[in-house]
C-alpha cells in the first residue's frame, strides 16, 4: 500500500477530523465496535479520532469508531454492520470497513456496492479471537493487519469540521444525557482534564487500555 502523504514542509499539518498535528493525512479505517454490556470494556477506542453512538436492534447501541490520525495495535470487539452505517461513511469518502457480518441480504451489497475497502472478518484477515470472554463478544482485530490490506482505502479529508475557540452567544453546559430504550450516556465536563467524561448506563465508560472514556467534545 502506498505510504501516507508527508506533510508540507513550510507549513503545520493539521487532522481533519480533530484539528491536532499530524505527520501525514492517512488511510481512514472505519471498525463497527460492539457495546453490549457483555462487549464492555472496549478496547482501542481512545485512539479513535471520532466514534459514534448508533441504535440498534432491542433499544440498544453500538459504536461506529474513525481511525487515522492513530491506530491502536487492537480494536474490539468488533460486531457486525448495519445499512445505516453505509450511509454515514459516505463522507469519508472510500474508507475501509471493519465488521463481522451483515444479514443476508446486506453483506452481498457492502462487498458489490458500497463505496468502501471491504475489509469483512469473513474474507479479510486480521482478526481472532480472544479467551476471555464468550463469542460472539471476543472478536478483535489486529490494525497493521487491517492497513495492509487497505491500500485502496482513502485518505483523511475535510468534512466539515472547525477548531478553535467557541463562538460568541453559546450557554456554558457542565453535563448532557442521551438515552435510547436499552441504554444511556452521560457527557461530564471535567474542567481539569478539558475533557467530557462519558458514562454508560450510569458507570465510568472504561476501556482496557485507555481509561475512561473522554473526548474533548461530544
Amino acid at each position: 500500500s502506498p505510504p501516507p502523504l508527508p506533510a508540507p514542509r513550510s507549513s503545520v499539518l493539521r487532522s481533519p477530523f480533530t484539528g491536532e498535528r499530524v505527520r501525514a493525512l492517512d488511510r481512514v479505517l472505519a471498525v463497527k465496535i460492539d457495546n453490549i454490556v457483555y462487549a464492555r470494556p472496549q478496547t482501542g477506542l481512545t485512539h479513535a479520532d471520532s466514534v459514534y453512538v448508533l441504535p440498534v436492534e432491542g433499544g440498544l447501541s453500538r459504536f461506529l469508531a474513525i481511525f487515522s490520525s492513530h491506530f491502536p495495535p487492537v480494536i474490539g470487539p468488533v460486531r457486525s454492520a448495519r445499512a445505516d452505517d453505509i450511509e454515514l461513511l459516505r463522507q469519508f469518502g472510500r474508507p475501509a470497513f471493519v465488521y463481522s457480518g451483515a444479514t443476508a441480504s446486506l453483506l452481498p451489497w457492502i462487498a458489490h456496492h458500497a463505496r468502501i475497502v471491504n475489509l469483512y472478518a469473513g474474507t479479510a484477515g486480521g482478526y481472532y479471537r480472544g479467551l476471555s470472554r464468550p463469542a460472539p463478544y471476543n472478536l478483535y482485530a489486529r490494525t497493521a493487519q487491517l492497513l495492509t490490506q487497505a491500500g485502496g482505502a482513502g485518505r483523511a479529508h475535510d468534512i466539515g469540521f472547525r477548531f478553535g475557540p467557541a463562538p460568541p452567544g453559546g450557554k456554558v453546559t457542565r453535563s448532557a444525557a442521551v438515552s435510547y430504550p436499552a441504554a444511556s450516556f452521560r457527557f461530564t465536563w471535567s474542567a481539569a482534564r478539558h475533557r467530557w467524561l462519558v458514562w454508560m448506563d450510569g458507570r465510568p465508560a472504561m476501556t482496557t487500555d485507555g481509561g475512561q472514556l473522554s473526548p474533548p467534545t461530544v
